[in-house]
């Protein structure tokens, strides 16, 4: 999925006076915005023969126009239009507003739409929108992931951030909050600029990992997702060739973006500092076959040098019931969800009263014996032949395996 943005510098509602601008959005099936609306890709645009994945990555990619999102400014829009500085496009209304339009390429004429980005009237009202950068409105791509409910969400945030005040960051967490009202929460973050390396008191790191809060807007049956965000930095441990270009650049690995023409060393000393922070999170990772449980524990356990919060393990023990109940071919009600949670937040929590998070033996321990519960659910229900766990189900397996730690 491609992210743009919808230019709304003709601010309409007042709270958006800043952003000026919502997200756009151009997947294989669909193109448009959660706000206007939404047409199917394959006939959006080009005449009713779809957008193309050139147009959509040119679109995604088009930094420089006159209309851009929070960054528009009256002056340099009407300099930029009148120096053809446009790398942005006009398409059909994806809503209501362009019935007749969505299926162009393009507006049949361009004196309305180039004078519209001239003076900065551009909406989402008109029969056709002006779509530009996706960073205009959020540069990360977190917001639409966030917006479909993604539960594992990888960021890597390599926009230019020589203090690393994780401006992008906390542009899309605040905007995400107030649009759809889900938190998302990280603990202190130990990712360092350059200015503070010699005079650090404690390890640097690449990578942070975050909660986002379903439950907050879908109810307390709703799991929570996670974020693993990874941000350049350098501490002195890179390899040589990185390690003599991070000497020679004052600014490196945040070196300004406006430099779109790389030298030889330059190109080859970011990618492999990519190479570099990726291996350095999937450290003694090989083994993880695929299993983002078991990358996220090890990115804690090797790289972040801690062990899980008590909601991330919480998180952990109720996918393993999940995973369970879908290997028998079983659902779980609504009031059987509701018993099993409670069962394991109190279990994770006594975990956490022992000061036994760190311990991955214990960990384990109470992970077996919740499999024991939960295969005993199981078999109870097939012998009762009914299709889900229910709370009567819970009740009968709780007095019949209890005490059985830490759950119980």
């Amino acid at each position: 999925m491609l992210n743009g943005t919808l230019n709304l510098v003709k601010v309409e509602e007042l709270a958006w006076q800043e952003r000026k601008a919502e997200s756009f959005t151009m997947s294989r099936l669909h193109c448009g915005s959660f706000r206007v609306g939404y047409r199917p890709s394959t006939e959006y645009g080009n005449d009713g023969k779809g957008i193309t994945l050139g147009t959509a990555l040119a679109i995604s990619g088009a930094a420089a126009n006159p209309n851009m999102g929070y960054h528009s400014s009256p002056v340099v829009g009407f300099l930029m239009t009148l120096f053809n500085v446009r790398l942005g496009w006009w398409l059909g209304n994806p809503g209501p507003s362009g019935a007749k339009t969505w299926h162009r390429s393009g507006p049949l004429y361009s004196v309305g739409p180039l004078f519209s980005e001239a003076i900065g009237n551009t909406t989402d009202r008109y029969k056709y929108v002006n779509l530009s950068d996706g960073g205009h409105f959020e540069n990360l791509g977190l917001y639409e992931m966030v917006l479909r409910r993604c539960h594992y969400i990888v960021v890597s945030d390599a926009g230019e951030d020589p203090e690393c005040s994780f401006a992008d960051l906390g542009e899309a967490v605040r905007k995400i909050r107030i649009d759809f009202g889900i938190p998302i929460e990280f603990a202190p973050m130990s990712i360092y600029p350059r200015s503070a390396i010699d005079t650090l008191k404690t390890p640097g790191h690449n990578g942070a990992i975050g909660r986002i809060r379903y439950s907050v807007v879908d109810g307390d049956a709703a799991p929570d997702g996670i974020i693993i965000y990874i941000k350049p930095a350098c501490y002195g441990e890179e390899p040589r060739d990185i390690y003599e270009y991070y000497k020679r650049s004052a600014t490196f690995p945040h070196e300004r973006t406006g430099d779109q023409f790389f030298s030889e060393s330059q190109f080859e000393s970011y990618r492999m500092l990519g190479a570099h922070t990726m291996e350095r999170l999937c450290k003694d990772c090989k083994d993880c076959g695929g299993d983002f449980r078991r990358f996220i524990r090890a990115i804690f356990k090797r790289h972040l040098e801690t062990y899980p919060p008590d909601w991330l393990v919480k998180v952990f023990f109720w996918e393993s019931v999940e995973d369970l109940t879908k290997q028998a071919g079983l659902d779980i009600t609504p009031d059987g969800k509701s018993a099993l949670r409670e069962m394991i937040n109190g279990g994770v929590d006594r975990i956490k009263e022992e000061d036994s998070l760190g311990d991955d033996k214990r960990k384990e321990e109470a992970q077996a014996n919740l499999k024991k519960f939960v295969q005993g659910m199981i078999q109870v229900a097939k012998e009762q032949r009914v299709p889900a766990l229910q709370e009567s189900t819970f009740r009968k397996v709780r007095d019949s395996i209890c005490p059985i730690w830490p759950f119980c």
